[in-house]
């Protein structure tokens, strides 16, 4: 018997109990969602895994307020949050294939010849000094709460769940802090940022 005929909250009393259920009825609808989103059939995939797995992991927190394909979408739509940063933090170094290969030749080259000359420049080296100290500043003014998050997540490269564990909070209230703390920083450095 699946968990898509099982009434919603035997399947959800089931799952909670750690008895066997079949996720699989759930995976095509969570897939679908995926897809709405990320428009990667790859990305989408390996968000739903992730779920599947996480939602395994933290079967005991789930309290049966909610149907279980609910519960299992919102564990989705985190990960799926988990993607778009992850993929973010890569810069693309070669123009995309419909792009107008004459117009990004030698990408790497032409970016580090910007940027040696760039540190050549005085004018340039007395900006982005400016810049850092204004910065620190900034973060270090910031209440404690965005400070910590913002240091540990934006400036130390650690991820999400680790930052949670640290600090003793949801996720959601993680993003949350992140949030403020990069809006309070930019409305406060955008005189060195324009």
């Amino acid at each position: 018997m699946t968990a898509a005929t099982l009434a919603p909250n035997r399947a959800a009393a089931m799952f909670a109990a750690g008895l066997p259920i079949d996720l699989a009825a759930h995976r095509l609808a969570m897939l679908r969602f995926a897809r709405r989103k990320i428009r990667d059939d790859d990305l989408a995939e390996d968000a739903v895994q992730d779920a599947l797995v996480a939602a395994l992991a933290s079967r005991s927190s789930f309290q049966g307020r909610s149907a279980l394909r609910t519960w299992l979408i919102g564990i989705l739509n985190h990960k799926i949050q988990d993607v778009f940063r992850r993929e973010s933090r890569y810069v693309r170094a070669a123009p995309a294939p419909d792009e107008d290969p004459s117009a990004g030749q030698a990408p790497g080259l032409v970016a580090a010849a910007i940027e040696t000359s760039a540190q050549d420049d005085p004018a340039h080296l007395v900006q982005q000094r400016r810049m850092h100290d204004a910065l620190l500043r900034e973060v270090e003014a910031l209440p404690r709460a965005l400070r910590e998050v913002f240091v540990m997540q934006v400036i130390d490269g650690r991820i999400t769940s680790e930052v949670c564990a640290a600090l003793g909070i949801t996720e959601a209230n993680c993003w949350v802090r992140l949030h403020r703390a990069r809006k309070r920083l930019s409305e406060r450095l955008g005189d060195h940022l324009r």
